[in-house]
């Protein structure tokens, strides 16, 4: 059910809104994951030959779940490729392998990825009145610069941090503290739009920034609110009611 803002600042003294990628301004679930996982098998049995593949969800969701588990900071895409292939193969992969592992995760990653015209709509809109910023959990920030790039989306973004670019996922203060700098300004004068209750809802509200959480999708990694966690400012079931809550 959606609630309306309740703290959210004053539209006057909003300089900035600052997004989230995945199940935000597009969706990245199973599906998506999915294609990439398919990509990648077919590299693997066409350049290194058969593998368990039983293995490899499971050593893809280990590796997306692993920031969570150390400190919130982002994995090396280059040394869970080599991790990939020594449990696939028993063997440190080739130079010429993983250049051709981090090609191919890349490139599936940036092909899986649509948008819809509502949404560059509603970008271009809001990129009247605001500067518009994206922060993204993602280990490859080439991946998702090609992407904005292929999207669209990138030509609205006056500021863009990727995790693994800075070293650290949300909800670490660093990814948050970066795009702030970026844009040049206080955390008084941002809205976040995100989806993950953790990375999105509680890393921004942490930093006394204001924070729509959308529920359009469901995210890929869900944790349960603990005792000490902020609500959002606003829930939204559409990236559209934002028209509602910025504009109007």
């Amino acid at each position: 059910m959606r609630r309306r803002a309740v703290s959210l600042p004053p539209i006057a003294s909003l300089r900035a809104v600052v997004f989230d990628y995945g199940n935000t301004l597009i969706e990245f679930n199973e599906r998506q994951v999915a294609y990439s996982t398919r990509a990648l098998s077919v590299f693997l049995r066409e350049h290194l030959g058969p593998f368990a593949e039983d293995r490899l969800d499971a050593l893809g969701e280990a590796a997306r779940l692993e920031p969570y588990g150390n400190g919130y900071r982002e994995y090396d895409f280059g040394e869970v490729s080599r991790q990939l292939v020594r449990e696939l193969y028993g063997r440190e992969p080739t130079a010429e392998e993983l250049v051709g592992l981090l090609d191919i995760r890349r490139e599936a990653f940036v092909a899986s990825i649509h948008v819809e015209p509502r949404v560059l709509a509603l970008l271009e809109r809001l990129a009247s009145d605001f500067q518009l910023g994206l922060l993204s959990n993602y280990p490859s920030g080439l991946a998702i610069r090609q992407s904005l790039d292929r999207t669209g989306i990138g030509q609205h973004m006056r500021a863009v941090v990727v995790s693994g670019e800075v070293g650290f996922i949300k909800p670490h203060p660093l990814p948050f503290q970066t795009i702030l700098r970026e844009l040049g300004v206080d955390p008084s004068e941002v809205v976040h739009v995100g989806d993950n209750w953790l990375a999105d809802v509680q890393g921004a509200k942490r930093l006394g920034i204001a924070c729509i959480q959308i529920r359009q999708w469901l995210p890929l990694e869900e944790f349960e609110p603990g005792d000490s966690d902020q609500e959002p400012d606003a829930v939204i079931e559409d990236l559209d009611e934002l028209r509602g809550l910025l504009l109007e």
